[in-house]
């Protein structure tokens, strides 16, 4: 998909997943990427890396440290890290409102022959109104990810969203 692409996503891509538990929701995500599990992690910690698929971050992406994401539309949330274990998991407290959700990520090798990686990313603690938006928001920027991984044009972020944005209302209110 280049980046003037702003047609609807495939019916054939497979969603991220909304589990409920009482009034929080959860979306859940796990992909599979054409690249080894250490440079995985590199594009998924790496500040200048970071900003080519997700947003720019600033701050300390370690143990006991502290970021804030820059994203576009000046939303800049202060973010703070509970758990880093190099170079498989991170986990991170994103608040949103007075709620401190909660993102973790997990890299491992799929099949080292084939050099797959397997990303999994969950965001726990969003309430029913947020899991549409968030999810479709995770799931234009994993889409992002593969293009960053792809070497190619990433999709519209604006456009790609708008389209998932449906898909993610019908699937949180089903």
């Amino acid at each position: 998909m280049n980046e003037n692409d702003t047609s609807d996503p495939p019916l054939t891509e497979v969603l991220g997943r909304l589990e409920r538990d009482g009034d929080a929701v959860s979306v859940d995500f796990d992909r599979l990427f054409a690249t080894d599990a250490a440079d995985l992690w590199q594009i998924c910690t790496d500040p200048g890396r970071l900003a080519r698929w997700f947003a720019p971050v600033s701050g300390g992406l370690r143990p006991g440290g502290s970021f804030v994401i820059h994203f576009d539309d000046d939303d800049t949330p202060r973010c703070r890290v509970v758990a880093c274990e190099p170079p498989t998991s991170f986990v991170w407290e994103w608040p949103i409102g007075d709620i401190a959700t909660l993102v973790s990520v997990t890299v491992s090798p799929d099949d080292a022959a084939t050099r797959l990686a397997r990303l999994r990313v969950r965001h726990e603690r969003l309430t029913p109104g947020q899991a549409a938006g968030y999810g479709a928001g995770w799931h234009t920027h994993l889409r992002c990810l593969d293009a960053e991984v792809a070497g190619s044009p990433s999709p519209d972020w604006g456009a790609t969203w708008t389209a998932l944005l449906g898909r993610y209302t019908a699937l949180s209110e089903a």
